[in-house]
């Protein structure tokens, strides 16, 4: 016979049940906007059964039930979901964080613009155009002009070289940032690893320290790729090549020396900013600077032309006459501007050759960092070559050299140079084996701007593929503010209904106990 107090037993279970489950409908509303939060469901089952309690083994068909119970409590999370946003995570930081740097590179260049290097260095050849107008020793404007607008081309180049290596500083600060954080995060989530195991060692369910702990998974996707590895028995994350987590084990540190591993991410993403994209374009500025100083390019130095003391030209035919003196048009590869100018004359008496027109500062192999003009051309206008003839003058029995005054022959060549072909084969890192030196800077700016389009598209798909990959995350885990109020009143009815049954029962015995056997009272 089954005990008088069971039905009100069941009745307690199922309000016991329903409060459980209506909490959990509470935390989640309280959560709905906490980043990171899984939605979390009460599973209830039927208790188990009992026999009618007797002497002997009862022979009814049925078993009595005896209500519900919350088996546990589980939030609804899609690991695979997981996986595949914290993939597109990675792959969208890197190229947000490549996006950046370039657009700071095309800042840097500031093209096209009234103080980019493009109007610098055409001004720079029109200063030699009107010098070859003008090369006289009595007006030496024009010869200011070519030095100022030399010194603001050099100045240019510095500057460009300055403001990129100060980004690649940046960015290797921004590297080390990133990896601390990546190392205080490891830890974070080292901690909840071990708070986990504690409190499922007991045989609960960690829901919202599991929360937390793939909240930081996600931000950890952030800086780089990472692999999850979660076993009945351990949990591993692998950031780059580094398992930085291995269960209740201390943390790994990740290194400076392991970030090469990473190939997505905004750690990688940095690494390939400073050593790929603004290390090229650093490259490119150096060997456009050397290439204006030195780079082999052919002219044609004209007729009449009188060659500096010491110099020859292979093939070159002579004025039988001057031995120094080219008796017809002949091509010459010289190397660059300050090649060319050392075959002309400045203005100094007697008549003496051009020295080199660029220098770097504090010697060694020019580049765009240390370019710039010659101190004693900034010293001296008249040190700036513009002439290639000479003349004999003979004053009290002395013959002098001298030049040629009104001559700008040299001037004009270097002026030509605008439009001649310069020879990059010998420079490491160009982008072309021959072409102009505009044409060069062309070349650089048009990769930059494409660079910088692919970028800027990669993130536009990256955050449609991130964003997508959320929203499905999100479809299965986040709270839906109408479902829980459904849940809600579904749970209300439910406890108001157990509650009933054991008010019915209440009842039931008073009349058993206060109601029965009062005869004859």
């Amino acid at each position: 016979m089954r005990s008088t107090f069971h039905t009100l037993e069941v009745g307690k279970r199922g309000v016991v049940a329903q409060q459980t489950a209506l909490a959990t409908t509470g935390h989640n509303i309280t959560n709905a906007n906490a980043p990171g939060y899984s939605r979390q469901v009460a599973k209830m089952a039927a208790a188990r059964p009992i026999e009618f309690p007797g002497m002997t083994r009862s022979t009814n068909p049925n078993q009595l039930g005896m209500g519900v119970e919350v088996t546990s409590i589980k939030r609804i999370r899609d690991f695979l979901l997981d996986i595949e946003y914290r993939n597109q995570n990675s792959d969208l930081s890197t190229w947000i964080v490549k996006q950046e740097t370039l657009s700071n590179v095309e800042g840097i260049f500031n093209e096209p613009s009234e103080n980019s290097i493009a109007t610098s260095i055409s001004e720079f050849w029109n200063a030699w155009q009107l010098l070859s107008k003008n090369p006289s020793s009595t007006d030496l404007s024009a010869r200011t002009v070519v030095q100022q607008k030399a010194i603001a081309l050099t100045e240019t180049f510095n500057h460009i070289a300055s403001q990129l290596n100060t980004l690649q500083n940046n960015l290797t600060q921004r590297i080390d940032v990133k990896v601390a954080e990546v190392n205080n995060t490891v830890q974070q989530i080292s901690d909840l690893t071990i708070m986990i195991n504690r409190v499922e060692g007991l045989g609960d369910n960690a829901n919202d320290l599991r929360d937390q702990r793939d909240l930081l998974i996600d931000q950890l996707s952030t800086l780089g790729n990472l692999q999850v590895i979660e076993t009945d028995d351990n949990y591993q994350v692998i950031f780059g090549d580094v398992m930085v987590v291995d269960g209740i084990q201390p943390p790994t540190e990740f290194a400076l020396a392991n970030v090469n591993a990473l190939t997505r991410g905004e750690i990688a993403g940095y690494v390939e900013s400073r050593d790929v994209h603004v290390q090229n374009y650093i490259t490119q500025m150096n060997v456009m600077a050397n290439t204006l100083a030195t780079g082999k390019i052919e002219v044609t130095l004209p007729a009449g032309s009188i060659l500096p003391p010491g110099v020859t030209i292979p093939g070159a035919v002579m004025d039988p006459t001057n031995p120094r003196k080219l008796a017809q048009d002949t091509k010459h590869t010289v190397d660059g501007l300050n090649g060319l100018h050392k075959l002309g004359y400045t203005l100094q008496e007697p008549a003496t050759a051009g020295k080199d027109f660029f220098v770097a500062t504090g010697g060694g192999t020019i580049t765009a960092a240390n370019i710039r003009v010659n101190p004693e051309i900034v010293d001296n206008l008249a040190n700036i070559a513009a002439a290639m003839r000479t003349e004999q003058v003979t004053q009290n029995g002395v013959t002098t050299e001298k030049v040629l005054q009104g001559n700008g022959d040299l001037a004009l060549m270097i002026a030509s140079l605008a439009e001649g072909k310069f020879d990059y084969r010998g420079q490491n890192g160009a982008i072309t084996n021959e072409g102009t030196f505009a044409g060069y800077l062309q070349s650089v700016i048009a990769q930059l701007g494409t660079d910088s389009d692919d970028a800027y598209r990669m993130v536009q798909n990256g955050t449609l593929l991130s964003d997508h990959a959320d929203r499905l995350r999100q479809a299965v885990s986040s709270v839906s503010l109408d479902e829980e109020m459904a849940d809600m009143i579904r749970f209300q009815h439910a406890y108001s209904a157990s509650a009933r049954v054991m008010t019915t029962i209440d009842e039931m015995l008073d009349k058993l106990i206060n109601g029965t056997g009062v005869v004859g009272r």
